[in-house]
């Protein structure tokens, strides 16, 4: 997924970062977009529904707890999904094996 998006977004900056159990932090890879000059960065996650703590809960809170370190860069979070947008790609997806 990371490869792929970071090939459609081009010369974006672009960083991958992990909730639990795996390397970078969200802190981290935010960190490395600052030093390489970043002053918005949008963060998304592949957790495409409601309802997960993830993304409704964790990512919002640790946005929340960097935004003050950072206060000339704006953090946004590309959430909530539009919940057609991702039922037509499912609907693709199931088309492909019909």
């Amino acid at each position: 997924m990371a490869a792929q998006l970071r090939a459609n977004l081009g010369d974006v900056l672009f960083a991958v970062a992990y909730n639990e159990f795996c390397a970078p932090t969200l802190e981290e890879s935010v960190e490395v977009l600052i030093k390489k000059g970043a002053t918005h960065i949008t963060v998304a996650t592949t957790m495409f529904t409601p309802g997960g703590s993830h993304s409704e809960v964790e990512i919002p809170e640790i946005l929340d707890h960097l935004r003050p370190q950072y206060p000339g860069v704006e953090l946004r979070y590309a959430w909530p999904f539009d919940l057609k947008l991702v039922a037509h790609t499912l609907t693709e997806q199931v088309n492909r094996f019909s």
